[in-house]
């Protein structure tokens, strides 16, 4: 598949008529980058802003910068950038808009990651519904702002202003124009020690200098409490930003977090069984598998153990909810230090068997089965295995979450095919006449589970007639039909986009009444029926209207006063 300029190039020029001399340029470089589906994709998009109308600077910015942010983040963010500013034009400018393009090559070198880039977009498009005034002055000093936030601390930053100014507009400007003293102040609150994005050149080179290979890393919002790396898809993911810790560098925790990512890479020759182990049991085996791939490493690699040492032995508070998380976090220490004792004597036997035994078993990961589950044993027949929450919480700083040493059970469609029937095919229905119904059917009553259903198009009557009441079969036994299910679109507002047959529903055949039933009920009850239909009118005064969100007026705004006593439980400024 070729893509020919000259199909575009007449409407592009015509809404904007300075791209005649850099239209080819433009075209070139993005040739370079782009496969040909990116590329007509990206055409594509340029003449869909183009038909916007929306101004010739936002079709001049797609074109310009495009093709920086694919060469950072990949061609795939292509049509998410496309439909990020088709959203928008329904909601602000062309210029607001072609300031977005605009920061978007910033965004996309400052965040390194796709996901974190259209994490970037969805929060401009909840800016431009909460706080649409603060998007210009905010997309104006971008580059500073993401030279010292991650995505997480720029979002927090941004909600912030908008939820505290959303009633004084010219302070809200300020604010996200980095002028008031609110906004440094949340800047310097939100603001993290060392980012990803300027590390990662550095730990690429150091994890090819200790194993002669490259690694995949990848930046991950690290916007929530008890946030570990983790690997997936052979890919690292790392925080993406670190603070010190106790004098230790956020490079050297980097470094730290890298190296044993890499290690469970390297020194991992086949995966465990998770079948039949609980969630703890599955920490106390993989607290046992770092120590042994650590112990590879820093036999290939001597100076791994100071520094993984210096981050496992720093002094944490003996406040914790459960006393055997101190026991475990010392036990960490003694196995990847002999010198280091427990206060717990068969803790301390346990340790010293790790490592008689741990050069001869260091290919084996069964060794770290076995051990683990010892280790389990011994906390609970003490009583002191901690809840999963809490020992979650281990403070061991690089270490990940241990998903990639576990393998679980998949389900095989080729072995349990006929076992496993789809929804789909599970019942027939067919529609049948009287006669049919009469001479074939099984069991005219047979329940909704049953493999085969037969409907009649007419009533069935039963042989017996009951007096002048004869009913059928259907309104005897049966239910009411059911119509096949509709699928239909749902709008997610947490990710802004409609997720296709998300919602299903059911036509059920309303049944027959007798509309001089109600005509009696309202001539019974007329003085009544008159009496409400007066109140009603009377409650709707002409010429007034209800107006929410003011600060003054005869009557309390419930749903105000709801949100401000939660912005103060919150600790927020309502």
């Amino acid at each position: 598949m070729s893509v020919n300029l000259d199909d575009y190039r007449e409407q592009l020029e015509k809404i904007a008529p300075e791209l005649v001399h850099t239209l080819d340029s433009t075209f070139q470089d993005a040739a370079r980058i782009m496969s040909p589906a990116g590329l007509q994709e990206y055409m594509e998009g340029a003449k869909g802003l183009a038909e916007l109308g929306r101004g010739k600077e936002l079709v001049v910015a797609f074109l310009e910068d495009i093709p920086q942010v694919v060469k950072e983040c990949g061609e795939d963010v292509i049509r998410d950038c496309i439909n990020a500013a088709m959203k928008l034009s329904s909601m602000t400018s062309g210029e607001v808009i072609a300031l977005m393009i605009h920061s978007l090559p910033t965004a996309a070198r400052r965040l390194g990651d796709p996901e974190l880039l259209r994490g970037y977009l969805s929060l401009i498009h909840q800016l431009s519904a909460k706080a649409s005034r603060g998007l210009r002055p905010m997309l104006g000093i971008i580059d500073e702002l993401l030279s010292k936030l991650t995505l997480s601390g720029l979002r927090r930053w941004a909600n912030f202003g908008a939820e505290a100014y959303r009633r004084d507009l010219n302070n809200l400007v300020k604010y996200f124009a980095l002028e008031t003293a609110d906004s440094k102040k949340m800047l310097q609150k939100e603001r993290r020690g060392t980012l990803f994005i300027d590390t990662q050149r550095k730990l690429n080179f150091y994890l090819r200098a200790l194993w002669g290979r490259d690694f995949f890393l990848r930046p991950t919002a690290a916007d929530y409490e008890g946030f570990k790396p983790y690997i997936e898809l052979f890919v690292m993911h790392l925080p993406d930003a670190v603070d010190d810790i106790a004098g230790i560098t956020g490079l050297e925790l980097y470094r730290a977090q890298a190296a044993h990512l890499a290690a469970h890479i390297q020194y991992t020759r086949a995966p465990i069984s998770a079948e039949q182990l609980s969630p703890a049991q599955m920490f106390f085996i993989g607290l046992l598998e770092d120590a042994r791939v650590e112990y590879l490493a820093i036999q290939d690699f001597p100076g791994l153990q100071k520094l993984w040492g210096s981050l496992l032995n720093i002094e944490q508070s003996q406040d914790v909810e459960h006393k055997g998380l101190l026991k475990l976090e010392q036990f960490a220490r003694s196995l990847h230090d002999a010198s280091i004792k427990n206060n717990d004597d068969p803790l301390n036997a346990l340790a010293e068997r790790f490592h008689q035994n741990i050069a001869e078993q260091a290919e084996n990961n069964q060794f770290s089965w076995d051990m683990g589950l010892e280790l389990f044993h011994l906390f609970a027949e003490q009583r002191e295995v901690p809840s999963l929450r809490i020992l979650e919480s281990i403070r061991l700083p690089y270490r990940d979450d241990n998903r990639f040493v576990w393998e679980f059970e998949e389900f095989d469609f080729l072995r349990h095919g006929a076992e496993y029937i789809p929804a789909s095919q599970r019942q027939i229905r067919k529609y049948v006449s009287a006669v049919e119904m009469a001479n074939e059917v099984d069991c005219e009553l047979a329940g909704d589970d049953a493999q085969e259903i037969w409907v009649c198009s007419t009533k069935f009557m039963p042989y017996e007639d009951a007096g002048e009441a004869t009913v059928s079969f259907n309104e005897m036994w049966g239910k009411d039909p059911v119509s096949e299910p509709y699928h239909y679109q749902e709008w997610d507002y947490q990710v802004q986009l409609y997720r296709p047959d998300w919602s299903t529903v059911y036509e059920y055949r309303p049944k027959k009444g007798d509309p001089d039933d109600i005509d009696n009920i309202l001539k019974e009850y007329k003085p009544v029926a008159h009496r409400i239909r007066q109140i009603i009118d009377l409650l709707s005064p002409a010429g007034v209207q209800r107006l929410r969100n003011m600060e003054d007026g005869d009557e309390i705004d419930i749903n105000a006063a709801v949100d401000a006593m939660i912005a103060i439980r919150m600790g927020e400024q309502p």
